[in-house]
């Protein structure tokens, strides 16, 4: 494992940890108001798009006070023209976007990208699964319960030491070639449309990022977590054993040996 390898992919975790979707949004929209209330009040509308007031109280009450503060925050909200109101559907409404350079970072940053040497061995659970500077707890969505439960490293520690490799010949087949999904029974058009948008957005950044290892030697590591029921799953979002058709194909493992 040489020192440029390791530089490499500090800078790789570093990436990740400057993109943060929250924190990039806040700062983001930060000219917009002095009022931390109000600044997450256009995350969460950059989020869904549009969302009902009673949505948008339970989402801020209590923590920004009683839900009728909350209501009248956001009153204050429109009248500032931070975001509109859709009369017809009673619906607030997305004002500010982000830039779209911004955005297509977080496409592939905001996730962990895998890892270009080998992660380091896991010995509590609160490593951050094997990364050399991120640190996060082992088991998903568990706050601090498990911190000092009997998890079994030993496991992750196999996986996470499996070197991987990428065939993006899969991806220039006619099999891996985007697919657009097929149309769900009663489901709108417009709604499948942003689903296949959805998609097509997916399969281009993974992609991209699959192309970004390749330049890195396409040798890589996947680290893993357990969930509350003691299941394994991947980090990997872009590449990820578990994902999309075409994210389960184009993985190989690194050390390949011919059956006779």
């Amino acid at each position: 494992m040489s020192d440029q390898m390791v530089e490499a992919q500090i800078s790789l975790e570093e990436l990740y940890g400057r993109h943060q979707l929250m924190d990039v949004l806040r700062d983001s929209f930060a000219p917009l108001s002095d009022d931390p209330f109000k600044i997450d009040v256009v995350c969460q509308i950059y989020l869904h798009k549009q969302a009902d007031p009673a949505t948008m109280v339970g989402l801020f009450s209590p923590k920004y006070g009683t839900p009728q503060d909350v209501a009248n925050g956001l009153t204050e909200c429109v009248e500032e023209d931070l975001l509109d109101y859709d009369m017809h559907n009673r619906k607030l409404v997305l004002r500010y976007e982000i830039s779209q350079e911004i955005e297509e970072a977080l496409a592939r940053y905001q996730f962990p990208l895998p890892m270009i040497v080998p992660p380091k061995e896991l010995k509590n659970n609160k490593q951050g699964s094997g990364y050399l500077t991120n640190k996060d707890r082992l088991v998903l969505n568990a706050s601090n319960i498990f911190d000092e439960e009997d998890i079994c490293l030993d496991h992750l520690n196999r996986f996470n030491k499996v070197p991987l490799t990428l065939d993006l010949s899969v991806l220039t087949s006619e099999q891996g070639e985007f697919h657009k999904p097929v149309r769900k029974d009663g489901e709108m058009w417009d709604d499948y449309l942003k689903r296949v948008k959805q998609a097509q957005k997916f399969y281009d950044v993974s992609k991209e990022v699959m192309e970004g290892l390749l330049v890195l030697g396409n040798t890589f590591y996947l680290t893993n977590k357990y969930d509350r029921r003691g299941r394994t799953y991947s980090v990997g979002y872009h590449v990820n054993p578990q994902g999309t058709d075409e994210n389960k194909a184009v993985l190989q493992f690194a050390n390949q040996e011919v059956i006779k």
